[in-house]
């Protein structure tokens, strides 16, 4: 049984790794291009369970953690010490279940209940376990990307702010006007369960164009509410929208993201049944966006690969389709990098044991699921980070 060799991990306890010295603080507002960061684990949570847990939320208060296991669907919550307090399975066709797939990470929207939002609703739930409120809205919501390891629900103030696809069916049915007339987010009043449309393509974004038409892919959405702000980016356009608040008309921050390669579709190629092929899941993607201080922005990226490497990738992999993305991956890019609004940091160093980024709170705290594709143990546990300037 391969262990995790360099860090001493004690079963079934929180083990903190105790820094001697001052650091100095990384600093995330002059020129980026040339500095190097990587995530410094200073402290874990180990949870006694046989599984590959993925943490989705932390209470605000720190004491529940919120973990899916996505292999049985199982949600568990945990205290600080990783000690197991509910385990149960919400998805299912009882009244009070979500038989829907998750579009996204269940999360806290106060200390004692969270929301599962899924592909036509959000379901709320006590840490318990058990039913209290459904927010549905007027239309038949659907998934046309599902991504059930992303964060597409935040809470600020008398709001839930989501992205629900399904709205305007009969734009796509039609295939006419959907890039003018859509929107791509909603806003859900917590007290009344209204549904609210809110952000449309902006002036500045190529979406925005009535000419050209792009694939359904090209502009998901992934999206932070941070403060009194909502910060946008269309999947495969890197550029960052800013929006208040108190007016999602127009955005009032726009910025573009000079990454060194990302690959973009060729809007001169005309698009095969105004849906999407397999070469569209290769372009370039922004997968998330997270607001780190007051400037800077914490980016995770797929390069994607261009025409002449998916020939490549297309000729090596057959029918396999699965084996598409593995070959892919000879040529992409995927990097998490600092953004601060006119330059990117390198990509950031990782160690070797941590998988995707599960839930950030500040730059000196972010924390990261186990990569357990390279890793077999009888626990499982996840990784307390910070962000730090790249040692020598």
């Amino acid at each position: 049984m391969k262990r995790l060799n360099f860090l001493t991990l004690l079963p079934f306890v929180l083990i903190v790794f105790a820094c001697s010295g001052e650091k100095e603080e990384t600093k995330l507002t002059s020129s980026l291009s040339d500095q190097r960061f990587e995530f410094e684990i200073y402290d874990s949570l180990v949870v006694d369970y046989l599984g590959n847990l993925m943490l989705m939320d932390i209470s605000s208060n720190g004491s529940n953690f919120l973990f899916i296991d996505e292999a049985s669907d199982s949600i568990l919550v945990t205290d600080k010490a990783g000690e197991i307090l509910y385990q149960y399975k919400k998805s299912g066709e009882g009244p009070e279940d979500y038989d829907e797939g998750r579009s996204g990470k269940a999360v806290f929207i106060s200390n004692e209940e969270f929301i599962v939002p899924t592909t036509s609703q959000l379901v709320q739930f006590n840490i318990q376990g058990e039913f209290t409120k459904r927010f549905k809205p007027e239309f038949n919501g659907f998934a046309t990307l599902l991504v059930p390891s992303s964060k597409v629900l935040f809470k600020q103030g008398d709001y839930f702010y989501t992205k629900l696809t399904g709205r305007y069916t009969d734009l796509i049915q039609q295939g006419t006007d959907y890039q003018t007339k859509s929107t791509q987010l909603e806003r859900v009043n917590i007290q009344t369960g209204e549904f609210e449309p809110i952000v449309s393509f902006p002036k500045g974004s190529k979406y925005k164009s009535e000419e050209i038409e792009f694939g359904a892919l090209d502009f998901q959405p992934v999206f932070t509410v941070a403060q009194d702000s909502l910060y946008v980016i269309f999947r495969n356009e890197p550029k960052i929208f800013g929006y208040s608040l108190t007016n999602l008309d127009s955005p009032v921050y726009s910025r573009s993201i000079p990454l060194p390669f990302f690959v973009e579709r060729d809007v001169n190629k005309k698009l095969e049944n105004g849906g999407f092929i397999t070469r569209d899941y290769l372009l370039g993607s922004i997968n998330s966006i997270y607001k780190i201080d007051d400037s800077a922005f914490l980016l995770s990226y797929n390069s994607g690969i261009t025409d002449e490497q998916f020939g490549e990738v297309n000729s090596a992999a057959g029918d396999d389709f699965k084996k598409i993305f593995k070959e892919a991956a000879k040529f992409w890019r995927i990097e998490t990098v600092v953004f601060n609004g006119n330059s990117i940091s390198k990509g950031i160093k990782e160690p070797e044991p941590l998988g995707s980024i599960a839930k950030i709170i500040s730059k000196d705290e972010i924390w990261f699921n186990l990569d357990y594709s390279n890793v077999e143990n009888d626990y499982s546990v996840i990784y307390k980070t910070r962000l730090v300037a790249q040692k020598e």
